[in-house]
C-alpha cells in the first residue's frame, strides 16, 4: 500500500541514487546522453515524489509547490531543507538543457551546485543517516567530488593567451 512513509522511503532511495550518479558524472566527466538523461530521471522524479508525499500528508495536490515556492524565511526547518532539493532540480535542469541553446562549458559547473545542494538535502533528511554503509557512501561521494574540484581548480588561474 502506498502511503507517506513508503513515498518518503522511495524518495530517499532515489535521492541517494541521484547523488551517486552525480558523483560519477562529475568525477568521470561523463557526457553520454543516455547517462545524463538517466541521471536527470532520478533528479526529475524527486519533486514529483515530494508532491505525492504532500498529497498523502494534506490530502490535496499542489503541483506548483516544488517549482515555485522557493523561500528564504520558511515556516519550518523542513521547508527550508526542501529548498536545497529545488536548487538541485533547477541547477541540474539548466546544466542538462543549456547545451541545446548555448555551447558553453560554463554550465557544467551547475552540476557541482546541484551535487552539494542534494548532499545537504540528503544529509539532513535521510532516514539512513545512522547507517555506516550510508555514511561511507556519502563521504566517498564527497571525497570524489572534492578531488575533482582540486583537479580543475588550477585551470582558473592559468593566464589566457590572446591570439
Amino acid at each position: 500500500m502506498l502511503n507517506l512513509v513508503t513515498v518518503n522511503l522511495i524518495q530517499s532511495y532515489v535521492a541517494i541514487i541521484a547523488l551517486g550518479l552525480l558523483t560519477l558524472k562529475i568525477h568521470l566527466n561523463i557526457s553520454h546522453k543516455l547517462f545524463i538523461y538517466f541521471l536527470y530521471f532520478f533528479v526529475f522524479i524527486q519533486p514529483i515524489l515530494i508532491i505525492l508525499g504532500r498529497y498523502f500528508l494534506y490530502r490535496r495536490i499542489d503541483p506548483f509547490y516544488m517549482y515555485t515556492d522557493l523561500c528564504v524565511l520558511c515556516d519550518g526547518k523542513l521547508e527550508y531543507i526542501i529548498n536545497f532539493l529545488r536548487i538541485t532540480f533547477y541547477s541540474i535542469s539548466i546544466a542538462i538543457f543549456a547545451p541545446f541553446f548555448h555551447k558553453s562549458k560554463l554550465f557544467d559547473y551547475l552540476y557541482f551546485i546541484g551535487f552539494y545542494s542534494l548532499s545537504i538535502y540528503i544529509f539532513t533528511t535521510s532516514p539512513f543517516n545512522n547507517l555506516i554503509l550510508f555514511k561511507l557512501f556519502f563521504w566517498l561521494c564527497q571525497f570524489e567530488v572534492l578531488v575533482t574540484i582540486i583537479k580543475i581548480f588550477p585551470k582558473f588561474f592559468k593566464p589566457k593567451l590572446k591570439t
